[in-house]
């Protein structure tokens, strides 16, 4: 199972879009598409193909990312200093879990400040 995780809480990516069915000439429906919808910021699957789909994705890495199954929720730092040993995709996931608001563009030093607030 590959869980993947977005700042963007209601993401939705197309993985194979919906095709339309024509008969005799004339468009009587549509095949349904394939998509990752994430929910609260998050997603899962068990289908290795979407999973190399989403890695493949120009976005990924910047609206969402993968989260490693071996790994524990981020336990909040408690020196300040901490904080600054952390990945920027580590930090915007302590950020999530923390309610701050962030959009990814922010560079790791602005998502130090936000965390420091809370």
């Amino acid at each position: 199972m590959a869980k993947f995780n977005s700042h963007i809480k209601s993401l939705r990516i197309v993985l194979k879009p919906a095709q339309p069915i024509f008969e005799g000439g004339l468009k009587v429906g549509d095949t349904p598409g394939e998509y990752a919808q994430f929910s609260d910021g998050q997603f899962e699957t068990a289908n290795e193909e979407h999973v190399s789909k989403l890695v493949g994705l120009s976005t990924f890495g910047i609206d969402f990312w993968k989260v490693s199954e071996e790994s524990s929720p981020i336990d909040p730092p408690t020196v300040d200093g901490e904080l600054q040993k952390l990945t920027k995709l580590e930090l915007q996931t302590l950020a999530g879990e923390k309610g701050v608001t962030v959009d990814g563009a922010e560079t790791k030093a602005r998502l130090i400040e936000l965390l420091q607030g809370k």
